[in-house]
């Protein structure tokens, strides 16, 4: 091997191996910062009630996070309250449904919150087939909304609603399935398999819920 050689042999392993460890540090080193991006608070909560209600967890972790950044104190200019910005009209249907005490400042509650919003997602669920983007949808401008716009327009082939006359929403909806993928990814661990023996709570066909929220 000529010395020519050997001093190209040279660079490309030293190139190689300088990738390598570029490749191990981005690997290492982006997760941690996205999980700083995307937070995921009450990991215990979200999987208890989302399990409750038989809602994917990494879903509810993800409207947590498009509908509040995980900031439990949080107020919307629609007056919708807490982690997962549930109307005061709204919470207290679910409060009365469930039998539980309510008052609106409740909804500040994070184990409140989240139990009453993955209900509230079941609820969605059921009515829409369980189909999650006409769901979002319409946790983001109400089952209202989101059946006259799916008699309206009908569904594409991935099952979301056609066309959103809402941009808010229809942004919102994009929003929430992107997180709900990232979600997937930098926390695939973190949520147990459910428990089947666990006592589901079936949302009654009848529970009327509110209009838009923004």
């Amino acid at each position: 091997m000529s010395k020519k050689q050997k001093t190209i042999l040279i660079t490309c392993v030293c190139i190689a191996v300088t990738l390598v460890i570029v490749l191990v540090l981005v690997l290492l080193i982006i997760p941690g910062i996205l999980k700083h991006v995307f937070v995921l608070s009450f990991a215990d909560l979200i999987e208890q009630y989302s399990y409750e209600n038989e809602v994917d967890p990494y879903l509810t972790a993800a409207v947590i996070f498009c509908e509040s950044k995980y900031d439990p104190d949080a107020v919307s200019r629609a007056g919708a309250r807490g982690l997962m910005q549930i109307m005061p009209a709204t919470g207290q249907e679910i409060a009365e449904t469930l039998g539980v005490p309510y008052g609106d400042d409740t909804l500040f509650d994070p184990e409140t919150s989240i139990r009453f919003g993955t209900y509230y997602l079941r609820y969605l669920l059921n009515r829409f087939d369980n189909r999650i983007p006409v769901a979002v949808a319409a946790y983001n401008a109400g089952p209202g909304k989101a059946s006259q716009w799916l008699n309206e327009y009908g569904l594409n082939e991935e099952g979301a609603i056609r066309y959103i006359p809402y941009g808010e929403t229809d942004r919102y909806v994009t929003k929430v399935l992107k997180v709900k993928k990232i979600y997937e990814i930098l926390y695939r661990n973190v949520f147990s398999a459910p428990d089947k023996t666990q006592e589901t709570i079936y949302v009654a066909d009848n529970y009327s819920a509110c209009g838009p929220r923004s």
